[in-house]
């Protein structure tokens, strides 16, 4: 398989088990699965605790984890639809949807930056900050490496 497509497939089972987790987690909160459920990402908890800075009414951070949950999704789906198409040529058309798979990931984790500012939650903005780097060196792989045609013919 070829290095963009790994790149593509980790990224899409990434944010693919993300959401699922978040799924579980908002799942037990609403008490439909129990709370012996461990596939679920505890986030729930760490954002009814960080956004306690605030008060926020629980019905706000369960809109604000909806959102995210919406985010992942997207971003999962974005991501699983471009495996099939990397970005070779910015010419090319597989082009477009692999940048805006990208940008679904890349906003995704800018807004968690920015949220981690809001509420003061410094302890995740470093690895938000990692993550989406590491979006940005991969989206750069994907579309700068030479295609598995092109090393094989060149």
């Amino acid at each position: 398989m070829a290095v963009k497509r790994v790149i593509l497939v980790f990224w899409a089972a990434w944010f693919t088990i993300v959401f699922l987790t978040n799924l579980f987690d908002a799942l037990k909160a609403l008490g439909i699965v129990g709370e012996g459920w461990t596939f679920a990402s505890g986030n729930w908890a760490f954002m009814v605790k960080t956004t306690a800075i605030y008060h926020l009414p629980t019905s706000a951070v369960a809109l604000l984890f909806a959102g995210v949950l919406a985010w992942e999704c997207l971003a999962a789906i974005s991501m699983w639809l471009v495996v099939g198409a990397p970005c070779h040529a910015p010419d090319r058309r597989s082009a477009p949807a692999v940048y805006r798979a990208f940008a679904v990931a890349l906003g995704l984790f800018g807004a968690f930056m920015i949220a981690d500012e809001i509420f003061i939650a410094y302890p995740v903005e470093g690895t938000h900050l990692r993550i989406f780097v590491t979006l940005l060196v991969s989206l750069l792989a994907v579309c700068l490496l030479p295609d598995e045609t092109d090393a094989r013919t060149g």
